[in-house]
C-alpha cells in the first residue's frame, strides 16, 4: 500500500551546523549527531562556525540530549600552522567532542602520536574512493571514513564490506565538480583555497564551452543530492551514517533537511515524505532530486540555486525548534522509607547518579503516593524525560514537597554533569622532529601524454618520464617507449579517482607488465598498487603541504613525495630541508578532476583523444579541458588558464629530489625545449621563463 507506514531504518543522521541557531535546529528535528567547525582549521572558514566557548556550550547542550558532536577540522595545514593544530585539538580532546573530522595526512600523525584517545574520522576532502584507501585510512587509525562523494553505490557496498571501518556517506546536499579532495580551482583562479577552507567556488559562477562565453551557462556548477528516496539502499549497502551538507545555509534549511530524512529513517508513509520533500525544496533546491553517483552518473550541470522561501514556510519551520522538545530519557528510582535517607536514582545508559537526602519521616496519616510519584518525574525544562520510573514508598512516610523537588533537581544536576564532563589530555604533547628521506638527487623528470612528447624528452635529457596516457588501455605507448629510454627512468602516473573494478584491474595490469620502473600515486589506496615498484611516487593529489605529511607519506612505503602547488617558496624551502620532496617547475596545474563529463552533458560524446575543448570564465579566461579514458568512462581534467614556470627559480631552492615538467599539448619541439631549459638551470645556468607564464604560489600565498 502507497501509504503504509515502512519498517524504520538502523543508520545515524549527521546534520550540519553552521551557527547556534542551526545546531539547535538539527538537535530539535531529530539529528543523531550534528557536525560543525570551531574557530579555525575547517573546510568552511566563511561559516559562522563557533568561538571556543560557543563550542563548549554546543557538546554540553548535544550531549545532555544524546547527540554526538563532531568537530571538522579538515583543512591542509603549512608547518608553522602545526603546533596551534596540535593544541586545538588538545582543546577538541579535552572539551568531549565524539570526532574530530580530518584530512591532512600530517595532522593525524600527531594527534595520533600525541591524543590516542580523540576519534578520528577521514574527510571526504581525502578522497578515499576504493577499498584499498579505506583499509589505509583504519590502520592510520581512523575510526570512520567519509567517502568521496563521486562514488556509485556498488563501489559503497564493496568498501563497506571488506574495510574493517565505519562508512559515512553524503545523502543531500551540495555535490562538488571536482574528485574530492582534488580541487585547485579556487586557490589558481583566486588564491582562496578550497583545501584550506575559503574556496570562493568559482565553478558556481558563469563558465562556458568554446571560444566565446554564452554557448553554455555554468558548465561546472553541478545539481544537489537528494537520497531522501533511497536511504533504504544506503543502509542495505552498510552504510554506519549518512550526512547532510549544508554548513554555510540557513537554520531553516537545516530544519527541514533533518526533518525529512529524520521521518524517512523512521518509516514514514509516502505522502508525509513527500510533504517534507516539498518543504526542504521550497527552502533551497539546485537541481531537483538527484541522486548524484549512486546509480550511475545522475548529475547535471547548469544548476543555480532556486528557492524564495516564504515567509509562512520559514515560520512553521522556526515553530519546529523554537521549543526544547528534544528529550533523553532516563530510569528514575526513589526511596522513600521512613527512618533513612531519601535517596533518587537517575540511570542514562551505562551512567547511574544518586541524590540523597535528609531522613523520611513517618506520616501521621496515610499519605497519597501517587502525588509523590507525579512530582518526582515532572522534570520540567531539563533535558529529561522518565522511560521507566519505580518508587518504594510506604504509605506512612512523609517528605516534604520543597525537599523532594530539591532531591530531584541535585539528582537531574548530578547526571547532567557526568553526561558532560570533560576528560584531560595526557602529557606532554609534542611534535617531534621528522627525518630526512629526499635524496636531492635533482631528477629531471617529465610528465608526457603521448609517444611523440615522451621520445622528445628522452631525446632532450630527462632522467625520467612520467607517462599520463590519454587512455589505460592502451599498452602499445609504454611498449613503444622502450627503445627511446637510453637508461632513463619510464614511470606510470595514476588518476586520481579510480573506483570500479574494471578501473584498478586494468591499471593493476599494467604496473605487473614489467614496463614501468615505478609510478606515481594520486589517491590513498593506490599505495598497495605500486608497493613493488622500486619508484614510488607520492602525487600532488595526495597534498603534500607540510613535512609531517610528508613523512607520513614516507611511512606508507613512498620514498618520492610531490610538493603541493599551494606553497610558497619558504614553505617549500622549509619542507625540502626538512624531509626532501620534489617540485613542478613548469606545466598547467590540473585544477579540477572531474568524473561527470560536461562536454558528453552539453554536446554529445566527442570520443575524445587528450584533448577535450575549453571552458572561458566571466573574465574570458580560457581554461583547457583534457581527457583520461578508463575503463569505466572518462576523467575529465581542468587545466588552469595559464602555464606555471618557475625554471628560472629552481636554483634559488635546496636540492629536490625532482623537478617535474608537466607537459600538456605541447608539441615534441616545445617539450625538447622545456627540457632542456631545466637541464640548464640544474646546472646553475640562467634560463628565461615561458612567456605569458605564471609563478604559481612562489611568491603569492593562498589564504
Amino acid at each position: 500500500m502507497e501509504n503504509c507506514l515502512q519498517q524504520s531504518v538502523k543508520m545515524a543522521l549527521l546534520s550540519p551546523a553552521g551557527s547556534r541557531e542551526s545546531l539547535i535546529a538539527a538537535v530539535q528535528n531529530g539529528a543523531d549527531a550534528v557536525y560543525l567547525g570551531g574557530s579555525a582549521f575547517n573546510a568552511r572558514r566563511f561559516a559562522g562556525n563557533f568561538s571556543d566557548e560557543e563550542l563548549l556550550w554546543a557538546i554540553e547542550y548535544c550531549h545532555a540530549r544524546g547527540v554526538s558532536v563532531n568537530v571538522t577540522f579538515n583543512t591542509l595545514l603549512f608547518d608553522k600552522e602545526l603546533p596551534a593544530a596540535l593544541s586545538y585539538g588538545r582543546f577538541l580532546y579535552e572539551a568531549g567532542v565524539d570526532a574530530a573530522i580530518v584530512q591532512d595526512l600530517g595532522l593525524v600523525r600527531l594527534l595520533r602520536e600525541n591524543l590516542p584517545g580523540l576519534v578520528l574520522h577521514a574527510s571526504t576532502q581525502m578522497g578515499i574512493c576504493d577499498l584499498d584507501g579505506a583499509r589505509i585510512a583504519h590502520d592510520m587509525g581512523l575510526s570512520r571514513v567519509v567517502l568521496a562523494r563521486e562514488m556509485p553505490l556498488a563501489a559503497v557496498k564493496r568498501v563497506c564490506k571488506d574495510a574493517g571501518t565505519e562508512v559515512e556517506v553524503f545523502a543531500h546536499g551540495a555535490m562538488c565538480m571536482s574528485v574530492s579532495g582534488a580541487c585547485l580551482f579556487s586557490s589558481m583562479a583566486g588564491e582562496r583555497s578550497g583545501n584550506r577552507g575559503t574556496c570562493a567556488q568559482p565553478c558556481r559562477k558563469h563558465m562556458a564551452f568554446g571560444k566565446r562565453p554564452g554557448e553554455a551557462d555554468y558548465a561546472l556548477s553541478l545539481s544537489d543530492l537528494c537520497m531522501l528516496s533511497h536511504v533504504q539502499e544506503l543502509a542495505d549497502a552498510g552504510v554506519c551514517c549518512i550526512k547532510l551538507e549544508g554548513r554555510m545555509k540557513r537554520p531553516e534549511y537545516v530544519a527541514a533537511a533533518t526533518r525529512a530524512y529524520r521521518a524517512a529513517l523512521d518509516g514514514a508513509d509516502a505522502q508525509t515524505l513527500a510533504s517534507l520533500k516539498r518543504d526542504l525544496f521550497s527552502v533551497f533546491n539546485r537541481g531537483g532530486e538527484r541522486t548524484g553517483y549512486y546509480y550511475g552518473d545522475g548529475g547535471i550541470t547548469g544548476c543555480v540555486a532556486k528557492a524564495e522561501p516564504g515567509e509562512d514556510l520559514l515560520k512553521r519551520l522556526q515553530a519546529t525548534y523554537a521549543a526544547d522538545v528534544r528529550k533523553r530519557p532516563v530510569r528514575m528510582r526513589a526511596v522513600l522509607q521512613p527512618g533513612e535517607s531519601a535517596k533518587l536514582t537517575l540511570s542514562c545508559g551505562a551512567i547511574s547518579v544518586e541524590a540523597a537526602g535528609e531522613i523520611v519521616e513517618r506520616a501521621e496519616k496515610p499519605q497519597d503516593v501517587s502525588r509523590y510519584a507525579a512530582q518526582l518525574q515532572k522534570l520540567g525544562a531539563t533535558p529529561f524525560c522518565v522511560e521507566h520510573f519505580t518508587l518504594r514508598m510506604p504509605e506512612d512516610a512523609f517528605w516534604p514537597m520543597g525537599k523532594l523537588n530539591a532531591l530531584r533537581r541535585d539528582a537531574c544536576g548530578a547526571l547532567l554533569q557526568r553526561l558532560t564532563a570533560r576528560r584531560k589530555a595526557p602529557e606532554p604533547m609534542c611534535i617531534r622532529p621528522v627525518l630526512h628521506h629526499g635524496d636531492g638527487d635533482g631528477q629531471i623528470l617529465a610528465r608526457v601524454r603521448t609517444a611523440e612528447q615522451a621520445e622528445a624528452a628522452f631525446s632532450a635529457g630527462a632522467d625520467e618520464v612520467l607517462l599520463d596516457p590519454i587512455s589505460y588501455a592502451d599498452e602499445e605507448v609504454p611498449r613503444m617507449l622502450q627503445k627511446y629510454r637510453k637508461g632513463a627512468r619510464l614511470l606510470l602516473s595514476l588518476p586520481a579517482s579510480m573506483i570500479g573494478a574494471s578501473e584498478h584491474t586494468r591499471v593493476s595490469e599494467l604496473l605487473q607488465s614489467g614496463l614501468f620502473d615505478g609510478a606515481e600515486a594520486n589517491n590513498l589506496g593506490q599505495c598497495s598498487l605500486i608497493a613493488h615498484l622500486p619508484l614510488r611516487i607520492a602525487g600532488s593529489g595526495l597534498n603534500a603541504l607540510n613535512a609531517v605529511c610528508a613523512e607520513q607519506l614516507a611511512t606508507l612505503g613512498f620514498n618520492r613525495i610531490m610538493l603541493s602547488q599551494e606553497l610558497t617558496k619558504p614553505q617549500m624551502r622549509d619542507i625540502l630541508e626538512k624531509t626532501g620532496g620534489a617540485v613542478m617547475i613548469y606545466g598547467r596545474t590540473q585544477t579540477m578532476q572531474l568524473r561527470h563529463c560536461p562536454i558528453l552533458e552539453q554536446q554529445g560524446c566527442k570520443n575524445c583523444a587528450g584533448v577535450a575543448g575549453t571552458l572561458v570564465d566571466e573574465a574570458g579566461r580560457v581554461f583547457p579541458l583534457s581527457n583520461v579514458r578508463q575503463a569505466d568512462g572518462c576523467l575529465v581534467r581542468m587545466l588552469n588558464c595559464c602555464v606555471t614556470d618557475i625554471t628560472d627559480l629552481y636554483a634559488a631552492l635546496p636540492p629536490v629530489d625532482a623537478a617535474l615538467l608537466a607537459f600538456y599539448d605541447e608539441t615534441p619541439n616545445e617539450v625538447a625545449l622545456r627540457v632542456k631549459n631545466a637541464c640548464c638551470a640544474r646546472a646553475g645556468e640562467r634560463v628565461l621563463p615561458a612567456d605569458g607564464a605564471t609563478r604559481g604560489h612562489w611568491a603569492r600565498a593562498v589564504d
